[in-house]
């Protein structure tokens, strides 16, 4: 029996000697294998950081060339693939120009305005497309206007803007109503009263701005229906304008619209005598331009107390807080109204009425103030990329 137990043991203990060294080369080479594998993957880590880092190098390198491409800060590895649809204008006008008449002219206003821009990028201009529909009551002018305006991106059409609704004009498109002009239109009209109405009910339509240009009338000479007894102004005395439309209309209108947040009333053209070619004598005909020395009668060069003037401009804008955020069309309507007619360049000019949000100060000072918010305005917007610039429309 010992003898037999003595066997057994030296048997298993033969056996397990051989077992551990099986376990133990086992552990061995799953030990190298981990190693190996370890070195590996750090090679890899190695491998690969050195790549990441060559990719964010060459990235910030293009971001300077193109600093709107952005970083995926959730993955933290490549950039941004995504690309967003462009921002598109619904389709639709700007502005709508009362009283376009045969078009060529009034009707331009915006679009040349907005091309007269520096903006940062190339495409923003044409892709803000800047578009007028022109407004008359007279069919006749409307076809005309429609072929003038036929190879451009305006349009003309039949409207009465004191009987006709915003029903009216339901089927124009969604693109958002900016502003109207008034130019050279508002002297025309039967009564002044009528003129003031037009005007607010023009504002009605429009969410940032109204413009208007027209002729001075401010102390006139002649009256509306009565014969010049001496030296007037030659539009004075003109059968179409039924209307002398002068700055006091003019600010009673503008303030009439209850949205209005800012607003400047400007006469260019500053005359201290008659001695200028807009004064024609007493016995010119009706319906005469500049005086001709040589087809006129003799006049009397008188001095002019209180000074008059050849031209009225103005602006309202209807901007919630302009101080803080004023649109780019609101600005732009504010620049035109303080432009300088090409012709009166190097006459004087008077700020007749001007008023800026949260300031108590005189005319002048308020023209000022208002005209370095509209600069700064139109700065800040150069400097926008076309996307956010399209996004403000």
């Amino acid at each position: 029996t010992n003898q037999t137990t003595s066997k057994t043991f030296m048997y298993f203990r033969i056996n397990t000697r051989k077992h551990m060294a099986v376990v133990s080369a086992v552990a061995f080479y799953l030990w190298m294998f981990h190693l190996q594998t370890q070195l590996i993957k750090n090679h890899t880590n190695v491998d690969s950081m050195n790549a990441k880092m060559t990719e964010q190098l060459t990235l910030l390198r293009s971001m300077n060339a193109n600093p709107r491409q952005k970083i995926d800060t959730k993955t933290n590895d490549h950039p941004s693939t995504e690309s967003k649809a462009p921002v598109q204008l619904p389709d639709g006008y700007d502005v709508l120009d009362v009283g376009s008449s045969k078009g060529g002219m009034s009707i331009t206003f915006l679009a040349s305005a907005v091309s007269k821009l520096r903006f940062i990028d190339a495409d923003t201009v044409e892709r803000l497309d800047a578009r007028e529909l022109g407004l008359d009551y007279d069919q006749t002018k409307v076809d005309a206007c429609n072929a003038v305006e036929k190879d451009t991106r305006n349009d003309c059409r039949l409207f009465n803007i004191l009987s006709d609704t915003e029903s009216d004009l339901s089927d124009i498109g969604t693109r958002t109503i900016s502003g109207n002009s008034y130019h050279h239109v508002l002297e025309h009209i039967p009564e002044c009263d009528m003129a003031e109405k037009m005007w607010v009910k023009a504002a009605a339509f429009s969410k940032r701005f109204s413009s208007f240009h027209g002729p001075a009338y401010d102390n006139e000479m002649t009256a509306v229906g009565e014969a010049p007894t001496g030296v007037h102004r030659f539009w004075e005395n003109w059968s179409g304008h039924t209307c002398h439309f002068n700055s006091a209309m003019m600010e009673r209108a503008i303030r009439a619209v209850p949205k209005t947040t800012a607003f400047v009333v400007i006469n260019f053209g500053k005359m201290s005598t008659t001695d200028h070619d807009i004064f024609v004598p007493a016995d010119t005909p009706k319906n005469s331009h500049h005086y001709d020395p040589e087809t006129m009668s003799a006049r009397d060069i008188e001095p002019l107390d209180p000074p008059l003037y050849e031209q009225m401009r103005a602006c309202a804008i209807y901007d919630v807080d302009p101080e803080e955020h004023m649109s780019l069309y609101a600005a732009l309507c504010l620049l035109d109204a303080f432009r300088v007619p090409h012709k009166l360049f190097q006459m004087d000019q008077q700020i007749v009425v001007c008023s800026v949000p949260g300031a108590e100060v005189d005319d002048d000072e308020c023209a000022t103030t208002l005209k370095a918010m509209a600069e700064s305005t139109i700065r800040r917007f150069e400097q926008l990329h076309t996307d956010d610039v399209l996004l403000s429309i």
